[in-house]
Protein backbone atom coordinates (compact mmCIF):
# COMPACT_ATOMS: atom_id res chain seq x y z
CA UNK A 1 0.00 0.00 0.00
CA UNK A 2 1.30 3.38 -1.11
CA UNK A 3 1.39 6.13 1.42
CA UNK A 4 2.37 9.84 1.48
CA UNK A 5 3.68 12.16 3.89
CA UNK A 6 1.91 15.81 3.27
CA UNK A 7 2.95 18.94 4.21
CA UNK A 8 1.48 22.00 4.33
CA UNK A 9 1.33 26.26 4.88
CA UNK A 10 -2.51 27.28 5.73
CA UNK A 11 -3.85 30.51 6.07
CA UNK A 12 -7.58 30.27 7.97
CA UNK A 13 -9.52 33.24 7.46
CA UNK A 14 -11.54 33.41 10.92
CA UNK A 15 -14.88 34.87 12.00
CA UNK A 16 -14.41 35.86 15.92
CA UNK A 17 -16.13 37.67 18.47
CA UNK A 18 -14.75 40.65 19.52
CA UNK A 19 -15.53 43.19 22.03
CA UNK A 20 -15.89 46.82 20.77
CA UNK A 21 -17.05 50.38 21.08
CA UNK A 22 -17.65 52.35 24.37
CA UNK A 23 -20.84 50.25 25.02
CA UNK A 24 -19.10 47.03 24.75
CA UNK A 25 -20.65 46.02 22.08
CA UNK A 26 -19.75 41.72 20.73
CA UNK A 27 -19.03 41.81 16.82
CA UNK A 28 -17.49 39.48 14.70
CA UNK A 29 -14.42 40.23 13.16
CA UNK A 30 -12.48 38.61 9.94
CA UNK A 31 -9.30 37.50 11.13
CA UNK A 32 -6.07 35.37 9.41
CA UNK A 33 -3.76 32.80 10.99
CA UNK A 34 -0.63 31.46 9.24
CA UNK A 35 -0.08 27.42 10.10
CA UNK A 36 1.61 24.62 9.06
CA UNK A 37 0.56 21.34 9.43
CA UNK A 38 1.44 17.43 8.36
CA UNK A 39 -0.19 14.38 7.84
CA UNK A 40 0.20 10.80 6.37
CA UNK A 41 -2.07 9.81 4.27
CA UNK A 42 -2.14 5.86 3.07
CA UNK A 43 -3.51 4.23 -0.13
CA UNK A 44 -3.00 3.49 -3.88
CA UNK A 45 -3.89 6.48 -5.56
CA UNK A 46 -1.87 9.85 -4.85
CA UNK A 47 -4.26 11.84 -6.23
CA UNK A 48 -7.21 10.47 -4.05
CA UNK A 49 -4.59 11.14 -1.13
CA UNK A 50 -4.18 14.34 -2.00
CA UNK A 51 -7.89 14.94 -1.99
CA UNK A 52 -8.78 13.39 2.41
CA UNK A 53 -6.06 15.67 3.18
CA UNK A 54 -7.11 18.60 2.02
CA UNK A 55 -10.61 17.50 3.30
CA UNK A 56 -8.64 17.02 6.62
CA UNK A 57 -6.86 20.31 6.27
CA UNK A 58 -10.60 21.82 6.02
CA UNK A 59 -12.41 19.83 8.73
CA UNK A 60 -9.26 20.23 11.67
CA UNK A 61 -10.27 23.79 13.12
CA UNK A 62 -11.70 23.36 16.60
CA UNK A 63 -13.67 25.57 18.49
CA UNK A 64 -13.31 27.81 15.25
CA UNK A 65 -15.78 28.49 12.35
CA UNK A 66 -13.43 29.41 9.47
CA UNK A 67 -14.48 31.43 6.80
CA UNK A 68 -12.22 29.97 4.27
CA UNK A 69 -9.18 27.97 5.16
CA UNK A 70 -6.78 28.07 2.24
CA UNK A 71 -3.62 25.91 1.60
CA UNK A 72 -0.40 28.39 -0.08
CA UNK A 73 1.93 25.77 -0.17
CA UNK A 74 1.98 22.13 -0.07
CA UNK A 75 4.66 19.59 0.04
CA UNK A 76 3.88 16.02 -0.02
CA UNK A 77 7.05 12.80 -0.02
CA UNK A 78 6.00 9.46 -1.03
CA UNK A 79 6.84 6.95 1.75
CA UNK A 80 9.21 4.02 1.98
CA UNK A 81 7.15 1.00 2.28
CA UNK A 82 9.32 -0.58 5.38
CA UNK A 83 9.49 0.96 8.89
CA UNK A 84 13.01 1.02 10.09
CA UNK A 85 13.98 -0.20 13.44
CA UNK A 86 17.27 -0.63 15.61
CA UNK A 87 16.87 -4.63 15.17
CA UNK A 88 16.43 -4.37 11.06
CA UNK A 89 13.32 -3.03 8.86
CA UNK A 90 10.37 -4.52 7.90
CA UNK A 91 6.95 -3.71 5.63
CA UNK A 92 4.69 -1.48 6.75
CA UNK A 93 1.12 -2.07 7.79
CA UNK A 94 0.38 1.23 8.18
CA UNK A 95 -3.31 1.05 10.14
CA UNK A 96 -1.43 -1.01 12.78
CA UNK A 97 1.24 1.48 12.79
CA UNK A 98 -0.81 4.31 13.27
CA UNK A 99 -2.93 2.80 15.87
CA UNK A 100 0.68 1.81 17.87
CA UNK A 101 2.16 4.96 17.30
CA UNK A 102 -0.87 7.52 18.47
CA UNK A 103 -1.72 4.67 21.43
CA UNK A 104 2.63 5.35 22.26
CA UNK A 105 1.98 9.68 22.47
CA UNK A 106 -0.87 9.03 24.61
CA UNK A 107 0.60 6.41 27.51
CA UNK A 108 4.32 7.83 27.43
CA UNK A 109 5.55 10.82 28.99
CA UNK A 110 6.65 12.66 26.37
CA UNK A 111 10.02 14.49 26.42
CA UNK A 112 10.76 16.47 23.25
CA UNK A 113 14.26 17.46 24.10
CA UNK A 114 15.30 14.03 25.23
CA UNK A 115 14.17 12.91 21.54
CA UNK A 116 16.35 14.95 20.09
CA UNK A 117 14.65 17.27 17.21
CA UNK A 118 16.98 20.16 18.32
CA UNK A 119 20.15 17.73 17.07
CA UNK A 120 21.85 18.97 13.60
CA UNK A 121 21.52 15.02 12.39
CA UNK A 122 23.69 16.07 9.17
CA UNK A 123 26.27 17.23 10.75
CA UNK A 124 26.38 14.43 13.62
CA UNK A 125 25.95 11.57 10.82
CA UNK A 126 27.94 12.27 7.97
CA UNK A 127 27.81 9.16 5.42
CA UNK A 128 31.60 9.22 4.89
CA UNK A 129 31.64 8.57 8.71
CA UNK A 130 29.49 7.11 9.69
CA UNK A 131 29.94 4.78 13.38
CA UNK A 132 30.32 1.18 13.41
CA UNK A 133 27.03 0.54 15.86
CA UNK A 134 25.33 2.44 17.94
CA UNK A 135 28.09 2.57 20.77
CA UNK A 136 30.00 4.08 18.78
CA UNK A 137 27.74 6.60 17.90
CA UNK A 138 26.99 7.37 20.86
CA UNK A 139 30.76 7.38 22.32
CA UNK A 140 31.31 9.62 19.34
CA UNK A 141 28.93 12.13 19.80
CA UNK A 142 30.08 15.29 21.72
CA UNK A 143 29.38 15.18 25.43
CA UNK A 144 26.56 17.91 25.54
CA UNK A 145 24.63 16.60 22.72
CA UNK A 146 25.08 12.92 23.75
CA UNK A 147 24.00 13.91 27.83
CA UNK A 148 20.77 15.38 26.22
CA UNK A 149 19.51 12.53 24.17
CA UNK A 150 17.09 9.66 25.68
CA UNK A 151 19.41 6.37 24.86
CA UNK A 152 17.02 4.22 26.84
CA UNK A 153 16.20 1.03 24.47
CA UNK A 154 12.83 0.93 26.77
CA UNK A 155 11.97 4.30 25.44
CA UNK A 156 11.61 4.41 21.79
CA UNK A 157 9.77 6.69 19.61
CA UNK A 158 8.62 7.07 15.99
CA UNK A 159 10.40 9.78 13.56
CA UNK A 160 9.89 10.78 10.26
CA UNK A 161 13.02 11.04 7.81
CA UNK A 162 12.16 13.14 5.00
CA UNK A 163 14.84 13.01 2.13
CA UNK A 164 15.77 16.76 1.16
CA UNK A 165 15.54 18.15 -2.42
CA UNK A 166 18.69 20.00 -3.90
CA UNK A 167 19.13 23.22 -2.37
CA UNK A 168 19.17 24.45 -6.17
CA UNK A 169 15.56 23.00 -6.48
CA UNK A 170 14.14 24.57 -3.52
CA UNK A 171 12.89 27.64 -5.55
CA UNK A 172 9.18 26.57 -6.89
CA UNK A 173 9.28 28.77 -9.99
CA UNK A 174 8.28 28.30 -13.22
CA UNK A 175 10.59 29.46 -16.38
CA UNK A 176 7.81 32.00 -17.14
CA UNK A 177 8.81 33.81 -14.00
CA UNK A 178 5.48 33.15 -11.94
CA UNK A 179 4.81 30.47 -9.35
CA UNK A 180 2.87 27.10 -10.22
CA UNK A 181 -0.25 26.92 -8.02
CA UNK A 182 0.11 23.42 -6.37
CA UNK A 183 -4.15 22.72 -6.64
CA UNK A 184 -4.19 24.18 -10.30
CA UNK A 185 -0.93 23.36 -11.94
CA UNK A 186 -1.90 27.60 -13.22
CA UNK A 187 0.96 30.08 -13.42
CA UNK A 188 0.59 32.96 -10.95
CA UNK A 189 1.98 36.33 -12.38
CA UNK A 190 4.18 37.71 -9.68
CA UNK A 191 5.31 41.63 -9.64
CA UNK A 192 8.69 40.40 -9.68
CA UNK A 193 11.15 37.21 -9.95
CA UNK A 194 12.42 38.56 -6.49
CA UNK A 195 9.45 39.54 -4.60
CA UNK A 196 8.48 35.83 -4.86
CA UNK A 197 12.08 34.68 -3.99
CA UNK A 198 11.63 36.90 -1.02
CA UNK A 199 8.12 35.50 -0.06
CA UNK A 200 9.30 32.33 -0.43
CA UNK A 201 11.99 32.87 2.03
CA UNK A 202 10.18 34.20 4.31
CA UNK A 203 7.81 31.13 4.43
CA UNK A 204 10.98 28.77 4.19
CA UNK A 205 11.98 30.45 7.60
CA UNK A 206 8.37 30.74 8.98
CA UNK A 207 7.72 27.22 8.63
CA UNK A 208 11.04 25.41 7.38
CA UNK A 209 8.62 21.69 7.22
CA UNK A 210 7.92 23.25 4.26
CA UNK A 211 11.08 22.54 2.63
CA UNK A 212 10.95 20.42 -0.69
CA UNK A 213 11.24 16.76 0.09
CA UNK A 214 12.00 13.88 -2.54
CA UNK A 215 11.04 11.12 -0.21
CA UNK A 216 10.07 9.90 3.46
CA UNK A 217 10.66 6.71 6.07
CA UNK A 218 9.41 6.03 9.51
CA UNK A 219 11.94 5.07 11.85
CA UNK A 220 11.63 3.84 15.06
CA UNK A 221 14.24 4.79 17.33
CA UNK A 222 15.58 6.22 20.76
CA UNK A 223 16.48 9.46 19.36
CA UNK A 224 16.73 11.45 16.19
CA UNK A 225 20.49 10.98 16.21
CA UNK A 226 19.95 7.09 15.80
CA UNK A 227 17.08 7.80 13.38
CA UNK A 228 19.44 9.57 11.11
CA UNK A 229 21.86 6.71 11.64
CA UNK A 230 19.15 3.91 10.49
CA UNK A 231 18.88 5.80 7.41
CA UNK A 232 22.17 6.57 6.82
CA UNK A 233 23.20 3.35 6.92
CA UNK A 234 20.41 2.14 4.88
CA UNK A 235 21.21 4.35 2.21
CA UNK A 236 25.11 2.71 1.93
CA UNK A 237 23.53 -0.40 1.99
CA UNK A 238 21.66 0.22 -0.77
CA UNK A 239 23.79 2.29 -2.64
CA UNK A 240 21.42 5.37 -1.99
CA UNK A 241 22.97 9.09 -2.52
CA UNK A 242 23.58 10.62 1.17
CA UNK A 243 21.13 13.23 0.30
CA UNK A 244 20.40 16.38 3.45
CA UNK A 245 17.57 14.71 5.91
CA UNK A 246 14.89 16.18 7.82
CA UNK A 247 13.87 14.74 10.94
CA UNK A 248 9.70 15.36 12.66
CA UNK A 249 7.47 13.69 14.92
CA UNK A 250 4.95 11.57 14.34
CA UNK A 251 2.18 13.45 12.86
CA UNK A 252 -0.68 10.98 12.14
CA UNK A 253 -1.78 8.98 9.85
CA UNK A 254 -5.45 8.64 8.03
CA UNK A 255 -6.25 6.32 5.10
CA UNK A 256 -7.87 7.78 1.77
Amino acid sequence: MNAYFFTAGVTEYLMRPTVSGSFGQTIDRLETADTCAGLIVYGNNRDDAQKQFETWIASRVENEKPVQTEIKRMVVAPLVDQLFTESGHEPVDWATISEKADASLIAAEVDDFEQGYWADVNQLVRADKLSADMESLRRELPEDIRTGLNWSSDKLFYFLVSVLSPRHAQSHFSQEGGTIDLRSGEIRRADSPEEEFDKFNKEQKMFPQLVDKKAAALVYARNSVVAAWLWRKFCATEGLPADEIRIDPWCGAIPT
